[in-house]
């Protein structure tokens, strides 16, 4: 779910030589500091999808919802997000990176406050619209944040952090959950979000008095004096600040050069940008075709319908085992990703997906809990290992500097319309086909969405970014670009 907005200088460590890296000192413990700080803005992300959840089946069985509108409600959110997605770069750029994080979390509360006062759908529905728009505008801000504040030796390790908070943020939001089931109907769905005030209250406080702001950002708005303060905060002693300095003001130079251009690049593509667009924007539209949205949103639907728990409680436990599961298979991913490289664990991982749902709807149509259950879990298992952190991986890497932060805010804005999709469309879609056939039908689609990166996607593991390019040149032989030669 988390885009890498990087550009330019924030692109990850593709550029270095892999020896070097293993050589380079620790940054200062005050980056690891101030990257945690940013990364509590993905795990109140991750909580809100996880407490979802368990608030939409109890919310729907205290207001009497129909199926439609506990779809309207689920969806509304991701879709909300999409257009939240579209307005992140103004933000972020006439606000700052700090400032953005303190609106972001104060329009999250608000949507969190109407959620729980809400005494009908409209105020419901209301509530998703202000939390939905600030999903869509904090998405980016903590991998972009951290990108420009981190040492380039050590960017690509601490922008993946954002990755595994959402994870963790999710199964925060499966135990709370679990934690206020017993309450009183119309009490317990209402504490479940409510706990999460937590971290966004935390972070609008840290936002304004400990966290810097992004040296990139200060560089821009020529307070030079400012980044160099920051720049030596966050590099070791006896690096040349003066020079990274340089270089992020070069680069920014470049990039109002290149926003001159507007969308064209992107409207009017060449062969080769046209191939890069499909591989990041295409994969980014994967990632929720899968139907992952539905299975964590709907989970105790589906556990319900598996016949593996008879009562809340037990429906929310066997949730929260799910997103233990989720949380450390993306860390196993984030620790071997560059060992195995992307294009491996992206192609098994599909095809693990795809096993996962035909398994998981044979469980369904013939009642056995176990099957059922093991197909929810493996489907978690190879969506956390291959697509899920790979796709904004390839994101950061695929698209050309010129057009990146377009082309990855396309991704973002394609990949949260699909999410909202996919949610609203699950019970309509469940009715009508069933809930087995509603699996088998993703399972074909993750099948032909695995047939299609094998033919487009090359590996770019340990590539530099002129490599990634040769990748995508159109007289470049196919088949050298897809083995990863």
């Amino acid at each position: 779910m988390q885009p890498y907005a990087m550009a330019d200088e924030k692109t990850p460590l593709m550029d270095e030589d892999p020896s070097r890296r293993k050589t380079d000192k620790a940054p200062p413990v005050y980056v690891y500091l101030i990257a945690a700080c940013a990364t509590l803005n993905s795990v109140n992300l991750g909580f809100d999808v996880g407490v979802s959840s368990g608030v939409g089946l109890l919310v729907q069985e205290d207001m009497h919802l129909s199926d439609w509108e506990l779809s309207l409600f689920m969806g509304a959110i991701q879709l909300m997000a999409a257009v939240g997605s579209m307005c992140s770069h103004w933000f972020c750029d006439h606000l700052g990176r700090c400032k953005t994080f303190t609106v972001s979390q104060a329009i999250f509360l608000t949507g969190m406050c109407l959620l729980v006062t809400s005494r009908g759908f409209t105020q419901l529905m209301i509530s998703r619209l202000f939390t939905g728009f600030a999903i869509g505008v904090a998405l980016a801000i903590d991998p972009l944040y951290i990108s420009e504040v981190a040492p380039a030796s050590h960017r690509g390790q601490l922008t993946t952090l954002s990755d595994i908070a959402i994870s963790v943020g999710i199964l925060l939001g499966f135990i709370a959950n679990y934690a206020f089931a017993d309450l009183p109907r119309g009490e317990n769905w209402r504490m479940m979000p409510l706990c999460g005030a937590i971290g966004p209250t935390t972070l609008i406080i840290l936002s304004l008095t400990v966290m810097p702001e992004s040296p990139r950002w200060l560089a821009v708005q020529g307070r030079d004096d400012k980044a160099e303060e920051v720049l030596r905060n966050t590099h070791n002693a006896g690096e040349d600040v003066n020079i990274l300095l340089t270089g992020i003001k070069s680069q920014a130079q470049e990039e109002v050069e290149y926003a001159k251009l507007g969308w064209q690049p992107l409207l009017r593509p060449d062969a080769q940008t046209r191939w890069m667009m499909i591989v990041g924007i295409g994969v980014a539209f994967a990632h929720q075709i899968t139907g992952v949205e539905s299975v964590v949103m709907y989970s105790p639907e589906i556990f319900k319908q598996a016949g593996v728990s008879r009562s809340d409680k037990e429906l929310f436990f066997m949730t929260a085992m799910m997103g233990l599961t989720k949380t450390l298979c993306i860390i196993v991913s984030a620790c071997y990703l560059d060992n195995f490289g992307r294009r491996p664990l992206l192609l098994w991982g599909m095809v693990g997906i795809a096993g996962s749902q035909l398994a998981l709807s044979i469980g369904l149509a013939i009642d056995n809990s176990f099957l059922a259950v093991f197909g929810v879990f493996s489907f978690m298992c190879w969506f956390s290992v291959g697509i899920g952190p790979i796709c904004w991986l390839l994101a950061s890497e695929v698209f050309p500097t010129n057009i990146r932060a377009k082309a990855v805010s396309l991704a973002t804005f394609t990949n949260r319309v699909t999410s909202g999709t996919v949610a609203l469309t699950f019970l309509p879609l469940s009715d009508f086909l069933s809930l087995s056939g509603y699996f088998l039908l993703f399972a074909v689609i993750s099948m032909f969405s695995g047939v299609a990166q094998f033919l487009l996607v090359p590996e770019t593991k340990g590539k530099t970014l002129e490599k990634i390019k040769e990748s995508f040149d159109v007289n470049f032989d196919p088949s050298r670009a897809i083995l990863g030669k």
